[in-house]
């Protein structure tokens, strides 16, 4: 009697015992596979990092070159108007100057320049008729 209850204390322990190496070995195998899983996870997510930051590089870039472009544009468009409005009032100036000094009988430089070039004009036709009389005298 001893005996059988020896075996079957020696066949409950080898049955706990078997239990818990069964059960420490599907832990370590767990373990395992939870690091495995791990590890892919992180390098997929690596990965996905990767280029997450390489499609936020480019769209940074895209978006630096479209702002570049409107920059660029709210600046020379107040330029150009700037210019155009110098350019307008210095031609109006012009005009109202004008005939302010026409008004009072001053010439303008416009003016000025045609009576000079009639000026040298008719100097040198007087100086052509002078030499011409000068010949003429002589003979």
């Amino acid at each position: 009697m001893m005996t059988e209850k020896v075996d079957v204390v020696v066949d409950e322990t080898k049955k706990v015992t078997d239990m818990v190496v069964k059960f420490g070995r599907e832990s370590f195998y767990m373990g395992l596979g939870v690091v495995s899983v791990v590890q892919e996870n992180v390098e997929k997510l690596v990965e996905r990092g990767k280029e997450y930051r390489h499609n936020l590089v480019e769209r940074g870039e895209k978006m630096a070159d479209e702002n570049r472009g409107k920059v660029t544009e709210l600046v020379e468009m107040p330029q150009t108007m700037a210019k155009d409005t110098y350019k307008r009032a210095g031609e109006t100036f012009d005009k109202y100057s004008e005939q302010v000094l026409t008004r009072v009988h001053i010439p303008t430089a416009d003016m000025i320049d045609t009576m000079t070039k009639k000026v040298n004009s008719v100097d040198r036709k007087l100086d052509k008729v002078i030499k011409e009389n000068a010949t003429a005298q002589k003979i």
